[in-house]
């Protein structure tokens, strides 16, 4: 629409991943740089991670290109939501092979041999899965599976592995560890530089066909990297709505207020508008951070009660001795209030827990009952209270210093203390 009031060939902020505007940040560099070194040394699978829209199908286009002059074979699956045999299948046909088998082995037997062929003629094969965070765990197995595909020396299929960031999550799962362990290579592609936002805008312009007539003034790119926090997705979108702002207005220099009409029609009222509502919505988030740091100092001051007061009564335990015990009587005879700290379902659990609460003072005892459901369960329970207030106010230290939620007074016979804790 706007491309000849420009003078541009084409559109230079498309969303499409078209390896002729790939842009060579330093990161983008890095991430080109370990592809073909983990490719060309064979490493079996590389892992390529990044936020939405940084770049990573773009990548995986130049990538490609760039492997086409390297005596490399590829197959690249971009919608990877397939069950095992479907995927496959799609990787056969990538490859151009004609498949004729139906069952999983007949399928890997012809991958395996096409594999070979490709190696025998001295050439790379190459698999890029993008979107790899939508692949179900199940087929995540089963493409490592395909890394078996060996001889005694070398790999004969290179995996390349690209996702968002939840790939990363879903690969360090116990049950994907195989998996996990033999990746050799990761890389994380990371948003644009602020200093780079210029140079990649100013790239996917000349390769459209500028002739160096569009200028973007410095307020207009600090606008755009605000917007976009470097992600190359965002500054397309911003700086297309720019140039058509632009074009509205019938002007080659895209000023701030220009980008700000942009994105006010891209996102509607959420856009920014002024340098003024930048300043209220900073200035609403001091104050919002004031309020946070005043309720942890509230918050604080009143933890540091209970935490004295826990000290004291760590000084001076409440547990009455033998001779205490003695005196003090109770409707049900020898009984004591004391604290039930949690139930476990076995009695290393119990102890374990009692290890981290030995240091506070007080006597620890373990105690056993069945429940409801016939399982039995370990109950550990924490100090002697001849008065009820006493045991709640240690309840509620520990239920806010020490975090236990379950923690609840209860009273008991000076049977329990029949077995302690160490």
């Amino acid at each position: 629409m706007y491309e000849e009031f420009y003078g541009l060939k084409e559109k230079p902020f498309n969303l499409t991943p078209d390896p002729r505007f790939f842009f060579l940040s330093e990161n983008h560099r890095g991430a080109f740089e370990h592809l073909l070194y983990g490719i060309k040394e064979r490493e079996g699978f590389i892992l390529m991670t990044g936020e939405v829209g940084a770049g990573k199908t773009t990548l995986c286009r130049a990538l490609l290109n760039k492997l086409e002059a390297h005596s490399t074979v590829s197959a690249l699956i971009l919608n990877p939501m397939f069950s095992g045999p479907e995927l496959l299948q799609c990787i056969l046909g990538d490859f151009g092979i004609q498949s004729k088998g139906n069952t999983k082995k007949e399928l890997l037997d012809e991958l395996n041999q096409f594999l070979l062929n490709q190696q025998a003629a001295n050439r790379n094969s190459v698999l890029i899965i993008d979107e790899a965070q939508n692949l179900p765990l199940p087929v995540l197995e089963e493409i490592r599976i395909l890394s078996n595909l060996e001889t005694e020396k070398e790999k004969l299929l290179q995996i390349i592995l690209m996702g968002q960031v939840e790939l990363k999550e879903k690969l360090s799962l116990p049950r994907l560890r195989q998996l996990n362990q033999r990746i050799s290579i990761r890389y994380h592609l990371d948003p644009l530089a602020r200093e780079e936002v210029p140079r990649y805008i100013q790239h996917r312009l000349t390769v459209a066909g500028a002739s160096g007539d569009i200028h973007f003034t410095s307020g207009a790119l600090r606008e755009i990297y605000h917007y976009s926090q470097g992600i190359p997705r965002l500054i397309n979108l911003a700086s297309d709505r720019a140039l058509l702002a632009g074009y509205a207005d019938q002007s080659r220099e895209i000023q701030r207020e220009t980008v700000i009409k942009g994105l006010k029609s891209l996102e509607g009222e959420g856009a920014p508008r002024s340098r003024g509502a930048f300043k209220q919505r900073l200035t609403m988030g001091i104050a919002c951070l004031l309020i946070f740091l005043l309720g942890v100092f509230v918050a604080s001051f009143f933890l540091y009660s209970d935490y004295a007061l826990f000290k004291k009564n760590r000084s001076n335990p409440s547990s009455p001795s033998p001779e205490a015990g003695s005196q003090q009587k109770s409707p049900q005879g020898n009984s004591f209030y004391t604290l039930q700290l949690g139930s476990y379902k076995t009695e290393a659990e119990a102890l374990e827990i009692a290890e981290r609460v030995k240091s506070t003072g007080y006597p620890l005892f373990l105690g056993k009952a069945d429940g409801a459901d016939g399982v039995s369960r370990h109950h550990l329970y924490l100090g002697q209270f001849a008065h009820k207030a006493e045991a709640e106010e240690v309840e509620r230290t520990f239920r806010k210093v020490e975090g236990f939620s379950q923690i609840r007074v209860v009273l008991t016979s000076t049977q329990l203390s029949k077995k302690t804790a160490p």
